[in-house]
């Protein structure tokens, strides 16, 4: 499969991320916002190599008489792992539940330009 980009944004998944995405070596972009996934990031998460975008926080849809907040529950920890995902340049995970530290290897993924943790329970130095 030569699956470049995979858009599975504002839907009701549920469920853990696919291991087997670790299988698209050709996949570039992952849209995963506003949806009610809950898993860590597996180790195959990882694999993908040609990963430049990756986005998996909440997103609030408003309507006329409300606002409805979709948010995923990722958790656990970003793996030092993500230091083979080198070309990189976006990674939102906002509005999700992972903590511990930040690992130094995303400090050093230098075609990095958009980081968003926000919201989550991160701790330790930055």
């Amino acid at each position: 499969v030569h699956l470049t980009t995979l858009s599975l944004s504002n839907n009701s998944f549920t469920g853990t991320i696919p291991t087997h995405f670790g299988d698209l070596t050709n996949l570039e972009k992952l849209y995963l916002t506003g949806n009610k996934l809950e898993s860590s990031l597996s180790t195959e998460f990882y694999d993908m190599a040609s990963l430049s975008e990756f986005h998996c926080g909440g997103h609030q849809v408003s309507t006329e008489d409300r606002r409805v907040f979709l948010s995923n529950r990722l958790l656990g920890t970003i793996s030092t792992l993500i230091g083979r995902l080198t070309r990189l340049e976006v990674f939102k995970i906002a509005q999700n539940s992972f903590w511990g530290s930040i690992p130094s290897e995303i400090w050093e993924l230098t075609n990095l330009v958009n980081l968003d943790v926000s919201r989550n329970g991160f701790s330790g130095s930055i």
